[in-house]
């Protein structure tokens, strides 16, 4: 293989290993409606004393998701961090979607950065994204 056939095949692999990276992006997820197994549906006031959200963090080392919730008993936010089995970004429509298989949740991330969870338990949740790190 020839030094300049050598050079391209670098230069290609790294150009599409960048493009990769930048389509990765972590997201702080704030929960603004929550619907439970039973139909019951949190209050304003709940929702804003519980403080549900989620952390999406997509690194070298995969995707993790950590669900966060106030702790009444601790008196401050605490959260659960998951590794992601599989993120998966539909082609047509561009909505990107995390799964925990363990605990059959997932998160759903659409391009306007509205979301809705699943917790895999009867909870669906729904609420705004903001993307905090590139």
């Amino acid at each position: 293989m020839s030094d300049g056939v050598r050079v391209r095949k670098v230069l290609f692999v790294l150009l599409i290993s960048s493009s990769v990276t930048a389509v990765a992006a972590d997201y702080r997820c704030t929960v603004e409606r929550k619907v439970d197994f039973n139909n019951y549906e949190y209050t304003a006031a709940q929702l804003k004393k519980f403080k549900f959200s989620n952390l999406v963090e997509e690194t070298e080392e995969g995707s993790f998701v950590s669900r966060c919730s106030f702790a009444p008993s601790k008196g401050e936010v605490t959260c659960d961090r998951y590794k992601v089995d599989r993120v998966d970004v539909d082609p047509s429509v561009k909505i990107k979607k995390l799964y925990v298989f363990r605990s059959q949740f997932n998160l759903q991330i659409f391009p306007s950065l509205d979301f809705i969870e699943d917790n895999g338990r009867g909870s669906v949740s729904y609420g705004r994204c903001q993307i905090i790190a590139p």
